[in-house]
């Protein structure tokens, strides 16, 4: 019974996602489901709810920010031409969309994940992949699917939870979660041909290229975990794949010369990724953690890239918007997201408070050398309902181990595999559709009438089946991998 109503938020958010329910929708009735359940069979005395809002609370209001200033940098950088300028240098250089594409996917959308984290890699990927000439849909998809470094999104603050919580090393954790995501990326390479194969003119040539990008975002990120830790990782990786695109573009003679415009455009992301890697190296031996955490804070550094983005609008011809008027636009576009990612956030944490997490985690232990089949789905659910690995780490990662030590099997390979199920499961989290859609319709100044663009029901409609096939049968293989271990 228990094990039931702990379940019972979980069962609410995948029934409501079935049945095509706004994402708003889902959070909010998933979030009152897990209170109740909570009230009724999880009674938990207040000084303990009290420390894990203490706890949670900060990362709550940081996902917050992180999400509206991703929102609003990307509505600077879209209505001022930046994006122009990126987009049509890589189109330029690449000399087709296919390279363009790939170079997305597996290049830039990595690459602004692992330094930001919480889907940010979303709103950068999106607009460039529409500016590149794909349909509303296939940015949305495309751009989720490039969410392949997860466990270093932000430097990987998920991936640490899952060590410190498994009593392992945030090393051991990094170096195998990264060898057990080469399905994910060998997927995602996989189902972004599957959409494009039609429109393209040699799609043997574009797997090849696509599964090369993956080898290589892969083979980088592991080669950073052994060399220079887990944290950087995701950044490294996605920098080869970009430095290797742009190295055959100049040896294929096709690379164009940035420009000056091209450099202000590129001069935010630039902001945001020296500051934020300075501000973490220069802070790490910092006494108080609060300022540590607001110094080194994704929110705070995107903050100060939205105001680069706006102000260096002048020298790129911006339309000369207020900044105040940007934002209010950004702050409606973000409320739905806002809501939903918060209410998801705060349903993790209480069910990581309650024991609700915990008791379902055993429940299902109790399944046997069958729970190693079982264990890498669980927290593949856990990252859907709360679009954060962060989150399903902090929820289950404990029971993980102590499920992994009662049957005998290896902590380190259940954890870890744990780890790149719940992070690749935030492809499919409402939360992270609705931020590509949202991200898909942003207005963008026309000389003419333009297309009504589809609903958030008819995109979820359409991405959701394709991203659900594909959690599915890599949480099946590597769930079969941890099992052939044991």
């Amino acid at each position: 019974m228990l094990a039931l109503a702990a379940a019972a938020p979980i069962m609410v958010a995948m029934g409501l996602f079935l049945a095509r329910r706004r994402a708003v929708t889902m959070a909010m009735f998933s979030l009152l489901t897990g209170v109740v359940s909570a009230i009724l069979f999880f009674p938990t005395p207040a000084h303990e709810l009290a420390n894990a809002a203490a706890m949670f609370g900060p990362t709550v209001i940081e996902v917050l920010l992180i999400l509206f200033a991703g929102v609003l940098l990307s509505r600077i950088t879209t209505e001022t031409g930046a994006m122009d300028r990126i987009s049509g240098w890589l189109r330029q250089s690449a000399s087709n969309q296919q390279a363009g594409t790939v170079l997305v996917v597996f290049g830039l959308v990595p690459f602004a994940e692992s330094v930001t984290g919480f889907g940010i890699g979303v709103t950068v990927g999106v607009p460039l992949l529409l500016q590149l000439g794909h349909s509303v849909k296939h940015s949305a998809l495309l751009s989720l699917l490039g969410l392949v470094a997860v466990p270093w999104g932000a430097l990987g603050p998920g991936t640490l939870v899952a060590a410190d919580l498994a009593g392992l090393t945030l090393f051991d954790v990094g170096v195998r979660s990264a060898l057990m995501t080469l399905p994910v990326v060998l997927g995602s390479a996989i189902t972004t041909w599957l959409v494009l194969r039609a429109e393209s003119p040699n799609p043997g040539r574009l797997l090849g290229h696509l599964l090369g990008a993956a080898v290589l975002l892969n083979a980088g990120i592991l080669a950073a975990n052994l060399v220079m830790g887990t944290p950087p990782a995701g950044i490294v990786g996605s920098l080869l794949v970009l430095a290797v695109h742009l190295l055959a573009f100049r040896i294929g003679g096709t690379l164009v010369p940035a420009g000056h415009s091209t450099w202000l455009a590129l001069l935010p992301y630039g902001v945001l990724t020296v500051g934020l890697l300075a501000a973490r190296a220069l802070t790490a031996s910092m006494d108080s953690p609060l300022l540590q955490r607001t110094l080194t804070s994704g929110g705070v550094w995107l903050i100060i890239a939205c105001l680069v983005a706006q102000y260096a609008s002048a020298s790129l011809g911006g339309t000369g918007t207020p900044l105040r008027t940007r934002a209010l636009l950004a702050y409606r576009s973000w409320i739905p997201v806002g809501v939903t990612t918060g209410g998801f956030t705060i349903l993790g944490a209480l069910l990581a408070a309650t024991g609700m997490g915990e008791e379902l985690g055993a429940a299902l232990a109790g399944v046997g050398a069958g729970y190693l089949l079982l264990g890498p789905v669980i927290n593949g659910l856990a990252g859907f309902v709360s679009g954060s690995n962060t989150a399903a780490n902090s929820m289950l990662a404990a029971t993980q181990a102590q499920a992994a030590t009662a049957m005998g099997s290896s902590v380190l390979q259940l954890v870890a595999v744990s780890n790149v199920t719940a992070s690749m499961a935030t492809m499919l989290a409402p939360s992270r559709i609705l931020l590509a859609y949202e991200m898909a319709i942003v207005p963008v100044p026309a000389a003419g009438p333009t297309e009504a663009p589809p609903s958030e029901r008819e995109v979820t409609a359409w991405i959701g089946p394709r991203l659900a096939i594909l959690l599915l049968v890599v949480c099946s293989l590597l769930g079969l991998v941890t099992w052939l271990i044991h």
